[in-house]
């Protein structure tokens, strides 16, 4: 620690400050070292951050509720039918040729049908850290209380992994829905904080489950597989090629393989390439991911208060120095997290400014069609300020730590192993 009240800026000449030596030195005033590592975006990100803009302050007048305007609204729902009809096209033509077809057409409607098949989503394992029911009950009543204010079924399982955030994940053949919560967040968060992150992602879990968002859904997991089917492999680069392999045989058939496996790559290569942009371009029109978090953040804001929903967002922006933090703490065999506790809770002002300034330049969200955490900052400040509809005791905030004490313990040694 120290105080250099001295300093001033190379390009402005204000003073400057260093409250503290693991972090960056830098201006308020004219933004000078905001980002240290001079990470420029592309260029594309004015635009988008400048639609973002537009969409924050057309939510904050009407409200996150309305409707996208009616030609990007119709332009999504035009394309996902259109992609999932696509889809279905090839599961209908695929069995009809394997049915009635001649031999040939029968080989392409097997293909068809194995890339349908290949079309949907692998059935993903359970995660190792889950807390049942029987295991986690405070944990999962307080879920329950949630999902009764917000008319939401509750997830099938909640589970708790070594990441700084928060997802949902479709488990197993019968795709039982799985909350997954990042522990090193949920460990630095005081209890309305923790509150306010299960509402929000109860929330956008709610506002998925409608029939629009289903539809959209479908399109883009399918643009998702059509993406990975197409992308052609790597070639191998300063690599012998197997002595079985067709290229290496020599003679004519040799060269056929080359000249077929030549045009084949850059063919792929555009079809995968396409089907990533209209991935974004469904992303773009549907709008629903920033309209979701405008959402999912006003919903915790009524339920666990406005103040406990903005410093869920002020702790997101530290992702960055808590990843850092875990990997260097995990190397001592001190509590993992009082000590990731301790060191984000004397993160400086200064930092805390510098984070959030440098969401506004760079969007943090950038890419994932979710507004920057800085806009949804301002959005929840501008929220009025009401009594919580649900509430988490002391007692039952100590309960639901004691219940998951196996699980903190065991992914505190997960995090020392990959130390």
């Amino acid at each position: 620690m120290k105080d250099d009240s001295d300093a001033h800026c190379p390009r402005c000449d204000a003073v400057l400050t260093t409250p503290d030596d693991r972090f960056s030195t830098w201006c308020a005033a004219c933004d000078w070292n905001v980002d240290p590592l001079g990470r420029e975006g592309p260029k594309s990100l004015a635009r988008e951050l400048a639609r973002h803009e537009s969409v924050f302050r057309r939510t904050v007048a009407d409200g996150p509720d309305v409707a996208p305007p009616g030609a990007a609204a119709y332009g999504a729902l035009v394309l996902a039918t259109a992609v999932n009809l696509a889809t279905a096209a090839l599961v209908v033509t695929g069995v009809w040729l394997l049915f009635t077809g001649t031999v040939p057409q029968r080989i392409l409607g097997a293909v068809e049908l194995l890339a349908a098949v290949l079309l949907f989503p692998r059935p993903a394992r359970p995660p190792r850290h889950t807390a049942g029911p029987a295991t986690a009950p405070a944990l999962h009543a307080t879920v329950g209380r949630i999902c009764a204010e917000l008319d939401a079924r509750p997830p099938d399982l909640i589970a708790f992994d070594a990441g700084y955030g928060s997802r949902w994940a479709a488990v197993g053949w019968r795709r039982r829905r799985v909350l997954v919560l990042g522990l090193p967040l949920w460990e630095t968060l005081a209890a309305d904080q923790r509150l306010a992150l299960l509402v929000r992602e109860l929330a956008h879990a709610a506002d998925e489950g409608q029939p629009r968002a289903r539809w959209i859904r479908s399109a883009l997991d399918s643009l998702v597989g059509w993406e990975d089917l197409l992308t052609p492999d790597p070639a191998p680069a300063g690599r012998a090629l197997d002595p079985r392999h067709p290229l290496a045989v020599g003679g004519r058939a040799s060269n056929i393989a080359h000249v077929g496996e030549m045009l084949a790559r850059p063919l792929l290569g555009l079809l995968a390439q396409a089907a990533h942009l209209l991935h974004s371009l469904l992303r773009t029109l549907d709008g629903r991911c920033v309209d979701q978090a405008y959402r999912a953040d006003r919903t915790a804001a009524r339920i666990a208060t406005a103040a406990s929903a903005e410093g869920l967002l002020q702790a997101l922006l530290l992702e960055e120095p808590a990843a850092l933090a875990l990997q260097r703490l995990a190397r001592h065999g001190d509590d993992l997290w009082a000590a990731l506790r301790d060191h984000l809770a004397s993160v400086p002002d200064s930092e805390r400014a510098r984070r959030l300034r440098l969401s506004e330049l760079r969007g943090d969200a950038s890419g994932s069609g979710y507004p920057p955490t800085c806009l949804r900052i301002r959005f929840v400040r501008a929220l009025p300020r009401t009594e919580p509809t649900v509430t988490m005791s002391a007692a039952e905030a100590r309960t639901v730590d004691l219940e998951l004490a196996a699980i903190r313990s065991s992914v505190a040694q997960e995090c020392r192993r990959n130390a």
